[in-house]
C-alpha cells in the first residue's frame, strides 16, 4: 500500500466556515500484486471497534471496487468514480475489493455549525455515496490540495477551504442530481404499477401523468428514458400478456377477450395480437392447446 497523507500545519482557525485537516491520496495494489493483508483499514471508523472520530472525511475513488456499510444500514458497493462522505462520529467499516487495484483521494475536515447542518442533511442514507463518475475537474482539485499542503504554500489553509468549497460544491450537484433521478425513476415504477392494476380497465395514459402531476409530453418523455419503451406500447405489451394468459387459461371468446381488455373491437384486437405474437388469436390458443396435450 502506498498512502501520502499531509496534516495541515497552517493556521487551524475556520476558514470561510471550513477547516481542513489533512488530505492525502491512498494506492492499494491487487492481491496478485502486493501484500493481501494492504487493505482500506481505518480503525477509527470501524462501527464493531467502536472507535470514530469528529470530523468530516470525503473520498474519492478513481480506481477500484470497494465496500462500506454503515452502522445498522445494508453493505453499499462502492465503484470508480463514487463519492464517499463520512460524517463526524459516525461509526462504519469500510474495506476494497482485494483483487483489483485501488485508489482513493481524501480530505479530512471540519466546519462550522451552518455547513456541519448542511453537509449532514445534503449527505444522509444513500446519498452518502455519490456517483461523479470519472471527473476531470474533481481530480484536479484533489491534486492540487496535496500540492498545497505538501509544498507548504503560505495561507494554506485559506487555498484549501477555498478547494473543499468548490469539491463540495461538484459533489452537492451530482447529489441532486441523483435525487432528481431516482424521483424520476419512481415515477416510472408507480406508473407501470397502475397500468399493471388497470390492465383490464379502460385506463388512459393522460390520467396516470396527472397523478404523477406531469403533462403527458413530459410523462412520455421520462418513462421512454427509463424504459426504452414509450408509454403505449407498454401498455399494449401488457394486454398481449394479458390476452395470452387468457386464450391458453380460459374458453372465453376471441370477442370476449378483447372486449375485456378494451380494445375497441376484435378486429382490432386480432391485428395488433397477431402483429405482436406471430398468430392469430385462435391459432395461438389451438398451438397452445396441442403443447398442453402433448405433455
Amino acid at each position: 500500500m502506498i498512502q501520502s497523507e499531509y496534516t495541515i500545519r497552517d493556521d487551524h482557525r475556520l476558514n470561510f466556515g471550513l477547516s481542513v485537516n489533512s488530505v492525502g491520496v491512498k494506492t492499494i495494489l491487487s492481491e496478485a500484486r502486493d501484500n493481501p493483508e494492504s487493505k482500506i483499514s481505518d480503525h477509527r471508523y470501524h462501527f464493531k471497534k467502536g472507535k470514530v472520530a469528529d470530523e468530516f472525511k470525503l473520498i474519492y475513488i478513481t480506481n477500484g471496487t470497494g465496500y462500506v456499510c454503515f452502522e445498522n444500514e445494508e453493505e453499499t458497493r462502492l465503484e470508480k468514480g463514487d463519492v464517499l462522505m463520512i460524517l463526524p462520529n459516525q461509526k462504519y467499516q469500510y474495506y476494497h475489493d482485494s483483487q483489483y487495484d485501488w485508489k482513493e483521494y481524501f480530505i479530512r475536515f471540519e466546519a462550522d455549525a451552518l455547513y456541519h447542518q448542511l453537509i449532514k442533511t445534503l449527505f444522509i442514507n444513500e446519498y452518502q455515496v455519490v456517483d461523479a463518475g470519472f471527473n476531470e475537474e474533481l481530480v484536479r482539485l484533489f491534486q492540487r490540495s496535496v500540492d498545497v499542503v505538501r509544498n507548504g504554500l503560505k495561507s494554506s489553509q485559506v487555498y484549501l477551504s477555498g478547494i473543499l468549497l468548490h469539491i463540495l460544491g461538484l459533489v452537492i450537484a451530482e447529489t441532486r442530481n441523483n435525487v432528481a433521478e431516482k424521483r424520476e425513476k419512481q415515477q416510472v415504477e408507480r406508473a407501470k404499477m397502475l397500468m399493471h392494476e388497470q390492465v383490464n380497465s379502460e385506463v388512459s395514459l393522460q390520467e396516470i401523468a396527472s397523478q404523477m402531476n406531469l403533462s403527458y409530453t413530459t410523462f412520455r418523455k421520462k418513462f421512454k428514458k427509463y424504459s426504452g419503451i414509450s408509454p403505449a406500447r407498454y401498455l399494449n405489451e401488457l394486454r398481449m400478456d394479458k390476452a395470452r394468459e387468457l386464450l391458453a387459461e380460459t374458453a372465453l371468446s376471441v370477442k370476449e377477450i378483447a372486449y375485456q381488455l378494451q380494445y375497441s373491437s376484435s378486429n382490432q384486437f386480432s391485428t395488433m395480437f397477431k402483429k405482436q405474437v406471430g398468430l392469430s388469436p385462435q391459432q395461438f390458443r389451438n398451438h397452445h392447446s396441442r403443447s398442453s396435450e402433448n405433455e
